[in-house]
């Protein structure tokens, strides 16, 4: 979630700039200068929570970790002199109770590590005098037992920093659905009200080559006519042995995505222009940018 998260915002705040090199463009549409204010207003809350959840556990977790290791270290210098005792008085239930090391610990949950550390230090708590002759002090009881309780407090702490963070993730999603309508409206309006093709280009350019890191994996192509290097829109883009296909935009561009990485065979189709195919490899995680010149028919 937070890594698709940082790539729309990316995505958005790249139109942003856009926009912002376009502002007389902008200025000359009312609708477009209302709805650009509206998607820059929430764009910047995005950016402000998106903040906020960066921070959220980051200092709690860190502080967390500290404290976990430490209590581990203390609980288990005690369990060792505690076996030897455990031993001498036969008492296997302590015995198997005392045999712990660091890694017992760190396997587990943090709810469950503190459960683990409580219920080793609890006997050694009652038999303290006992252990006195195998040189565990009573201040290093009493050091581990304050360990386990502030461990014990830190994990409520934190719990609520992840609830926070829920929250925070929940508001950043409705955002997003608002800043992708607002979006779409400016770019209705770019296209199809304001007669600037080079604007247009750049914005429909911008989102493409974003969105497509939202996505992940797959292909963008760029289809041009092979006498003029014009855009071919409309074109249609195929990968053999597969359902997957889309068409080209205004500008040429077809992105098809969420694709497994391999070899693949791709065709291209456009109404008076002869068909081509070209091989590419998709690697996971990428957007693999592809260009193909189509000969006219």
């Amino acid at each position: 979630m937070r890594k698709r998260l940082i790539s729309k915002l990316n995505m958005y705040q790249a139109v942003q700039q856009v926009l912002k090199a376009n502002t007389s463009s902008i200025n000359k549409l009312a609708r477009l200068n209302t709805e650009v204010q509206n998607f820059n207003q929430l764009v910047t809350h995005i950016t402000e929570l998106n903040t906020s959840l960066s921070v959220g556990t980051k200092g709690i977790t860190n502080n967390n970790t500290r404290l976990k290791t430490t209590m581990i270290q203390a609980v288990c210098k005690l369990s060792r002199g505690a076996y030897v005792w455990a031993k001498d008085q036969k008492n296997i239930p302590l015995l198997t109770l005392f045999n712990v090391s660091k890694t017992n610990f760190i396997r587990l949950a943090d709810t469950d590590c503190y459960a683990k550390a409580n219920a080793v230090l609890i006997p050694i708590e009652t038999n303290a005098r006992s252990l006195v002759d195998l040189n565990i002090k009573p201040t290093d009881v009493t050091d581990a037992r304050q360990l386990v309780n502030t461990f014990q407090t830190s994990l409520g702490t934190t719990q609520s920093a992840l609830k926070n963070n829920k929250s925070i993730l929940a508001q950043i999603s409705t955002l997003f659905k608002s800043a992708q309508a607002s979006l779409a409206i400016i770019t209705d309006l770019v296209v199809n009200i304001l007669d600037e093709p080079a604007f247009a280009g750049k914005l429909l350019a911008t989102k493409v080559i974003n969105e497509a890191a939202v996505r992940k994996t797959g292909v963008s192509i760029k289809v041009t006519d092979a006498a003029s290097n014009s855009p071919v829109p409309n074109a249609k883009v195929f990968v053999e042995s597969s359902t997957k296909t889309n068409t080209a935009n205004q500008q040429g561009i077809c992105q098809i995505t969420k694709m497994r990485s391999g070899h693949y065979t791709l065709r291209i189709e456009a109404g008076g222009y002869t068909t081509q195919s070209l091989q590419t490899t998709v690697e996971q995680g990428k957007i693999t940018q592809l260009q193909v010149s189509l000969n006219q028919a």
